[in-house]
C-alpha cells in the first residue's frame, strides 16, 4: 500500500538519470564511430563556411509543401482553384498555393503554356530607340545622384556651423551662466 496513490518525485534518482543520459549518448557516438570519421564529422560542423556552401547547393531544389490539412479536395466553403480542384481555408494558403509549383505544373499541362512569362520582347525595339532611352534613364540618374551639388551643400552647413560655435564662445557669459558653472543644458538637435 505505500505506492499507492500519486508518485512522489525523487529528485535524486531524476537527477541521476539525468546526469547519465548525455553521457550515454555522446560514449555510443564516440565507441561507433571511428577516428577518422569522428574527426571529419568534427571538421564539418566547425566549417562554418563548408557548412554554408553545402546548404545553399540545394538552393530552389528543395520545396516544402503546406500541410495536409491547409486544402480539401473539391469545391467547399473557402478560396477555390479552379485548374487543381482544391479548396482552401485562407488567403495565406491559397496564395502559397498559386505560387507553388503544383499550381504552376497544373496550369502548364492544361494550357500548354508557362504559368509565368520568363521571356521579353526586347528584339522588337529598334537599337537606336534603345541606346536613346539607355541614355535618357542614365543621365536621369546621374542629375539625381549628382555628388558635387551635394558636397557643396554639406561644406555650407559646416562652415555655418562652425561661425556659430565661434561667435558662442566670443560672447561673454552671464551672471547665470557663472553661477551654474556651465554655459546651457545643450540639445541633441543641431
Amino acid at each position: 500500500m505505500a505506492n499507492f496513490g500519486r508518485r512522489t518525485w525523487d529528485r535524486d534518482e531524476y537527477a541521476l538519470l539525468a546526469q547519465e543520459e548525455p553521457l550515454r549518448h555522446e560514449e555510443v557516438l564516440k565507441n561507433t564511430l571511428s577516428d577518422v570519421k569522428l574527426q571529419q564529422l568534427k571538421t564539418k560542423y566547425t566549417d562554418h563556411h563548408s557548412l554554408i556552401k553545402e546548404c545553399m547547393q540545394d538552393l530552389n531544389k528543395k520545396v516544402l509543401a503546406t500541410g495536409i490539412n491547409s486544402y480539401k479536395k473539391g469545391k467547399q466553403f473557402g478560396f477555390y482553384c479552379e485548374l487543381c480542384d482544391l479548396t482552401f481555408k485562407d488567403t495565406a494558403q491559397y496564395i502559397d498555393h498559386l505560387n507553388h509549383k503544383t499550381h504552376q505544373i497544373q496550369f502548364e499541362s492544361i494550357f500548354g503554356e508557362n504559368l509565368v512569362k520568363d521571356v521579353r520582347d526586347n528584339d522588337a525595339i529598334p537599337l537606336d530607340d534603345f541606346k536613346k532611352e539607355y541614355k535618357a534613364i542614365v543621365h536621369r540618374f546621374v542629375r539625381e545622384h549628382d555628388t558635387d551639388d551635394k558636397s557643396a551643400s554639406t561644406s555650407k552647413t559646416k562652415r555655418k556651423q562652425a561661425a556659430r560655435l565661434k561667435a558662442e564662445s566670443n560672447s561673454h557669459p552671464s551672471l547665470l551662466e557663472t553661477s551654474m558653472g556651465f554655459k546651457s543644458f545643450g540639445t541633441t538637435k543641431n
